[in-house]
């Protein structure tokens, strides 16, 4: 690891690729996490990173959706995708600082909110975790709703170990925290078959290679840890394209 990652302290090379700040700060035992700027975190900027790249497909009239959005992010997708950009979110009386009305949509049932082959694009980050029903249903009706040519892009907490899961709603909040981290989770994804019980889902869809928009040095200007491109971790952007001829 470069010396710089191991500080604390604001480096000379700092750069968000966000707002443009250069001063990152400590934030939960994380060193160089947290953009003083913007408050955007690790994963937020290699997420915008990726957004901003010629791998991501821009032109299109048909809408993208930002789940869970977040501040940082919303910016990005509306500087990329102007009126095509829709936040939403189960509980959208959370983000009384969207300029843009956010749709309330129930993520357990994507099909009941979109039409087959009817969306550009979704975004969503960290937001699987909390789905309480089968993730399997939910990331294979997103990718029905996506026309050809339209992209799914998403990040997930990885942790060491294997996948596991419970959305019992009896479940005492203690013990789901104990399990899978926060209270709200219904699961955890595992290092050790991340490919089998997420990748795999996308198997008719085009993977990208984000080690072809960023680089160690690129990652390390940004905070951004360089295992980010090479394990699946939380940082780690997954990137996927539905094969056939864009919709326009």
């Amino acid at each position: 690891m470069a010396a710089t990652e191991q500080s604390g302290s604001s480096q000379s090379e700092d750069l968000c690729p966000i707002c443009g700040g250069k001063e990152f700060e400590e934030f939960r035992g994380r060193p160089r996490s947290n953009c003083v700027k913007c408050g955007s975190k690790e994963r937020h900027r290699l997420l915008a990173m990726v957004l901003r790249s010629n791998e991501v497909p821009k032109k299109s009239h048909l809408p993208v959706y930002h789940f869970a959005p977040e501040r940082s992010i919303s910016g990005v997708l509306q500087e990329i995708f102007g009126n095509s950009y829709r936040p939403v979110d189960f509980m959208p009386e959370r983000y009384s600082w969207s300029k843009i009305p956010v749709q309330k949509i129930d993520l357990t049932r994507p099909l009941k909110y979109f039409e087959p082959e009817s969306v550009f694009g979704f975004v969503h980050s960290h937001v699987l975790e909390h789905v309480p029903t089968s993730v399997d249903r939910v990331v294979r009706d997103m990718n029905a709703a996506l026309a050809p040519g339209g992209f799914h892009i998403f990040q997930v907490p990885v942790h060491k170990g294997w996948y596991r899961e419970d959305m019992n709603p009896d479940l005492d909040p203690a013990e789901r925290t104990r399990l899978f981290h926060q209270a709200d989770h219904m699961r955890r994804f595992g290092d050790k078959d991340f490919e089998e019980r997420v990748l795999e889902l996308f198997s008719d869809m085009i993977p990208i290679d984000i080690a072809r928009i960023a680089n160690e040095p690129g990652l390390n200007r940004a905070g951004i840890p360089p295992g980010a491109l090479t394990r699946h971790t939380g940082h780690s952007v997954y990137l996927y394209v539905k094969p056939g001829r864009s919709i326009d």
